[in-house]
């Protein structure tokens, strides 16, 4: 998740968009967006893609990176409880802490 903050532009604001943000979400200067407000607090930014192309093309690099991730996850493992999971890190690094 990238922050950002609003910054004067004239007698406007912007805000800017980090450079990864931008690649991940695959947008350029020339993306047309969609800003909407569905409530108080809340701003969303949405790419309009125009040609049916461009969407093949963007879904099929979405899929490449989610193929990329998949190789870097670990299969969950066999007869262990997330609760198993996080009672073994906490000793872990109980044992660590005794350590110092």
């Amino acid at each position: 998740m990238a922050t950002a903050t609003l910054t004067k532009v004239g007698n406007s604001m912007a805000v800017l968009l980090p450079k990864a943000l931008r690649q991940e979400a695959d947008i350029d200067q020339e993306t047309p967006l969609r800003i909407a407000s569905p409530r108080k607090g809340v701003v969303v930014i949405t790419s309009l893609l125009q040609e049916d192309d461009d969407r093949r093309a963007q879904l099929k690099r979405a899929e490449a990176r989610i193929a990329a991730r998949r190789k870097k996850i670990k299969p969950w493992p066999d007869g262990i409880t997330a609760e198993d999971l996080i009672a073994e890190a906490k000793e872990e690094r109980y044992r660590d802490f005794l350590a110092l």
